[in-house]
């Protein structure tokens, strides 16, 4: 244990060296690409995301954080979560939800039987990601992001293979990889390469936002499971580091705080007992702890989802009933989650309001017959500050009205598809958006 709580110390002190390096790049590369992004409001997550699958979680939830990262406040237990605290004004004075009016643009995207639509995420600079999965000749599946500027226009579109895609100040980044081989790659709003790994001999797993930008991941070699390296990039996909971790237990998710910070977690059934988790923190400059106790209880490993909270640190979520089971402060071990989260299961979490709240996405459903989709506004302390209701359109015995909240705060309602009418399987999938309705 003290063996530990020294390599802890230790994480956190070279966190505070590396912080004030990180935060002047970040600056810097915030100046450079564009005030107008800033002027929106950078309202980062997860969810995916962030990590909660080898293809990278959820695709939703993908993302990191969002807005400059603050001082670590602290904190654990079941209560207000250690992101932040409340205070003697209003805490929810700004970051409450508008009422929910006209969509900013619509999209509607024309596939066929074998394709399948969902939502990418938002830009910076509120450009929207849209992907179409084609499955024939799959796996690996053909996915084409299309993009489209805020009004509707459509800028470009990329072509990847099983792409993942997390959110960026400027672009998105991406993985691609094939049965043999993988690929980092990063693009700019209209679609075109701005930088890339190329094709190398590793496979990318759950792929993570980092909330200071760029990606953190898994990378193994092509057909193998081990060693355990984590590999980080920045926006631009040039490397920032490279660790290889002393466990060869089989990692299930990767998660990055808006600090730099990245948890792995670890099936560790073997070394704890069943239902355990182990968890080991890598700093922002690539030094790795030890591995730790992080978690039990989770039956269905694979179920795990590292999202960040606010300020610094992660909330897990696990488990067929997607609750909310523990939270982790910046570099150290775990907690009970705050009695409000624990309280939302199933849900999913993004930054909301340049990073101050939480956007609390609940899945569309269908009561009394009409269906309603919501993501309800909660502070810090876990008070809640007002929910949006969006639309979503009844489909039979279920709801179509799946909701994303993107990098700028932009929210984009995926409301269900339209037959084409012509004898055939074919149809659009309808989208609409609320540009930067969380931002600020």
């Amino acid at each position: 244990m003290a063996r530990r709580s020294a390599s802890v110390v230790l994480l956190a002190l070279r966190a505070e060296v590396g912080d004030a390096a990180e935060h002047v790049q970040f600056g810097h590369v915030a100046a450079v690409r564009g005030r107008a992004a800033a002027e929106r409001g950078r309202a980062r997550n997860s969810s995916p995301s962030t990590g909660s699958s080898p293809d990278g979680g959820e695709q939703p939830d993908a993302a990191g954080g969002g807005g400059q990262p603050e001082a670590d406040g602290g904190g654990g237990g079941g209560q207000p979560d250690a992101g932040g605290g409340g205070g003697a004004q209003d805490e929810c004075a700004g970051l409450g939800p508008a009422a929910v009016g006209q969509p900013t643009a619509s999209a509607a995207i024309n596939v066929g039987t074998n394709e399948a639509c969902s939502v990418g995420s938002t830009d910076g600079f509120g450009t929207v990601a849209l992907l179409v999965d084609d499955h024939r000749g799959g796996p690996p599946d053909k996915v084409t992001v299309h993009l489209f500027d805020p009004s509707g226009a459509e800028l470009g579109k990329y072509i990847g293979i099983d792409t993942v895609l997390v959110e960026e100040l400027e672009g998105f980044e991406l993985r691609n990889r094939d049965l043999q081989q993988g690929e980092l790659a990063a693009i700019d709003r209209k679609g075109s390469v701005v930088g890339t790994t190329g094709r190398v001999n590793e496979q990318f797993r759950f792929i993570s936002d980092n909330p200071l930008g760029g990606a953190v991941a898994l990378s193994v070699p092509a057909g193998s499971s081990s060693p355990n390296v984590i590999v980080a990039y920045d926006d631009r996909v040039n490397l920032r580091w490279r660790t290889q971790l002393s466990s060869t237990e089989e990692v299930v998710a990767v998660g990055v705080d808006r600090q730099g910070n990245s948890l792995v977690l670890l099936d560790a059934a073997a070394r704890y007992g069943s239902g355990k988790l182990g968890g080991v923190w890598i700093d922002q400059s690539g030094n790795a702890g030890e591995e730790f106790e992080a978690a039990q209880g989770v039956s269905l490993p694979g179920t795990a989802l590292l999202t960040p909270r606010v300020k610094s640190g992660l909330f897990l979520r696990a488990g067929s009933s997607s609750a909310w089971i523990r939270q982790f402060g910046s570099l150290g071990g775990g907690s009970p989650p705050p009695d409000w989260l624990a309280a939302r299961p199933a849900t999913r979490l993004h930054m909301a309001r340049g990073g101050r709240a939480y956007a609390v996405i609940s899945p569309a459903s269908l009561e009394g017959g009409s269906c309603h989709a919501t993501i309800e506004v909660v502070a810090p302390s876990g008070k809640s500050c007002g929910t949006a209701v969006f639309p979503a359109e009844v489909r039979g015995q279920f709801c179509a009205g799946a909701l994303t909240v993107g990098y700028d705060g932009t929210v984009v309602d995926y409301v269900g598809d339209t037959l084409a009418r012509d004898g055939t399987a074919n149809r659009s999938c309808n989208f609409l958006w609320w540009t930067s309705f969380f931002g600020g």
